[in-house]
């Protein structure tokens, strides 16, 4: 799940759209698969996506999240449970 945010509320819409999908007995890829982030922030809505373009941080973190999903849902197809993700580093280190 890739949330992003301008001016405020992307931890917040995050949330609330994980909440939503477990509410619909979705199951979390993990950690490594959700990510919210301001990108752009107090610049015009109209060209925040030049700030997206050139925030590479977020980019990796969204070149993360999609494998670590794809694995999550191959292995509940096939009946397994796995730590998805286990294997990536995660883009920025904390």
């Amino acid at each position: 799940m890739i949330v992003h945010g301008d001016t405020e509320g992307a931890e917040n819409n995050r949330r609330s759209v994980s909440d939503w999908l477990k509410s619909m007995d979705l199951v979390p890829a993990g950690a490594l698969a959700k990510v919210d982030r301001y990108i752009g922030y107090w610049e015009p809505y109209a060209t925040n996506h030049v700030a997206y373009e050139k925030d590479e941080g977020f980019q990796g973190e969204v070149k993360v999240a999609a494998p670590t999903l794809y694995k999550a849902a191959v292995a509940t197809r096939n009946g397994r449970q796995v730590a998805a993700g286990f294997y990536l580093k995660p883009a920025r280190e904390k």
